[in-house]
């Protein structure tokens, strides 16, 4: 039962009455439906605001479990200084209940980060109460977006949440450093994005088995994480990551890797090197990227080729059809074709280096059925001798609110076209390979 469910079985029934009053010990304030509405315009902010202030503030006051294990507050409140006082008694409900996972999400209900130093500021205060104070101490997960912390309450955290395992920091506008370092330390999932005035992080936890960064470029030094296993990087430091190819040892023991290169504009001006270090355990590699219509994105095959054990392939990706256009209505633009077309016969000739035995699964999620995609699928189809699966999903991921959460969309232009050249594929696969046509 949701919890607005709860809410209205209470009003309809004396009997249940006090019983939703001890709802369990999951209090997750979603209002999904309503940002959308915010965001189309639907609904404004300044009204729907302080009815999630009394909603959430109904339910804590009349709340009678002594302790809980979930507490999620998801909601844009706008300014931070007209509803400070009531999320600071939210987290401080929080600490008395010795919350178990906590998650404090004011991002704007456009998904859009502000770089303003308006934001809610973590209440330090609530960190320096006496020891004989509830604490923090049960807390397993805590998840802070569109909240300013500081390096030194970050570093509370860390020292004293002894069950500490997943922590998310996004959009603060205060970070500047942060560094993760301590023998004790359980954390095994890390995710920072977009604290723009952050440019150190260092990390060294023996428990860390993923770890997620989506922003500029920055220093970040991932030393003595031998449980590494995924690794996700976004925006414009992912691109550093493509360029610089670092070698280190935590590369050649992951085992998934995300590279989002969404913001960098068309994928082919990041400028793909020709030579990755080899990730000799990777089994899953993940791409989304924009790419220009009917232009080839073969300079993939380094990174692919790169990784001798890759079992499976996402591309997740959105097409450029206006640049094609402008293209070729543009003569200045049109003579430049011919130095694309040198570089698309060289990344041709350095696909051809590469084979990819153990590749069992390809997927494409944003299949146009054009040269860009078709061009790169029958590479594949032809270096992927162990091929037993390749799905094309016809739909385009685009972003809900935040970076690393997305839903599919109908794509624009042809559908038919994009399946007649879907299928087409299907009398180049090996033998006992299916394909799957989304």
């Amino acid at each position: 039962m949701a919890m607005k469910e709860a809410a209205r079985t209470s009003i309809l029934s004396r009997r249940w009455r006090n019983l939703w009053k001890i709802y369990g010990s999951h209090l997750d304030f979603d209002a999904s439906e309503t940002m959308r509405l915010m965001f189309a315009g639907v609904k404004e902010r300044h009204v729907e605001a302080p009815k999630y202030r009394d909603w959430v503030n109904q339910v804590l006051d009349s709340h009678e479990v002594s302790s809980l294990e979930r507490l999620r507050i998801a909601f844009d409140l706008g300014g931070s200084y007209i509803y400070a006082t009531a999320v600071d008694k939210w987290i401080d409900f929080a600490i008395v209940k010795r919350v178990q996972r906590l998650e404090v999400d004011l991002t704007a209900a456009a998904g859009c980060y502000t770089c303003s130093d308006s934001l809610y500021t973590f209440p330090s205060w609530l960190l320096d109460l006496p020891s004989d104070f509830p604490s923090f101490d049960r807390l397993t997960a805590l998840c802070l977006k569109s909240v300013s912390i500081t390096e030194e309450d970050l570093a509370y955290f860390l020292s004293t949440c002894p069950f500490l395992e997943q922590l998310t920091v996004e959009n603060s506008s205060s970070l500047q450093n942060f560094r993760v370092s301590g023998q004790s330390l359980k954390l095994k999932h890390l995710e920072i994005g977009y604290c723009r005035k952050l440019q150190n992080v260092e990390v060294s936890a023996a428990s860390l088995v993923s770890f997620k960064y989506a922003g500029p470029r920055i220093n970040i030094c991932l030393i003595q994480v031998p449980e590494l296993a995924l690794v996700s990087f976004s925006n414009q430091y992912c691109e550093k990551f493509i360029i610089n190819s670092p070698s280190s040892l935590y590369l050649s023991r992951l085992e998934k890797l995300e590279l989002d290169l969404r913001f960098t504009g068309s994928a082919r001006c990041v400028g793909f090197p020709s030579n990755f270090p080899e990730f000799s355990n990777l089994k899953h590699l993940e791409l989304k990227f924009v790419a220009v219509a009917d232009e080839s994105i073969l300079f993939f095959s380094s990174i692919i080729g790169a990784s001798p054990g890759l079992i499976k392939l996402t591309l997740k990706y959105d097409i450029d059809w206006a640049t094609r256009h402008q293209t070729l209505s543009n003569p200045e633009v049109f003579r430049n074709q011919g130095m694309l077309e040198v570089c698309e016969k060289e990344w041709e000739e350095q696909a051809r280096r590469y084979s990819h035995k153990c590749l069992n699964v390809i997927e494409f999620v944003g299949w146009a059925g054009i040269k860009t995609d078709v061009q790169l699928a029958n590479y594949l189809l032809e270096t992927a001798i162990s091929l037993e699966k390749i799905i094309v999903d016809r739909r385009i991921p685009r972003y809900t609110r935040t970076s690393w959460n997305e839903e599919l969309c109908p794509m624009p232009g042809n559908r038919e076209a994009a399946l007649l050249s879907a299928k087409e594929l299907q009398r180049k696969l090996p033998p006992r390979a299916q394909l799957i046509i989304v």
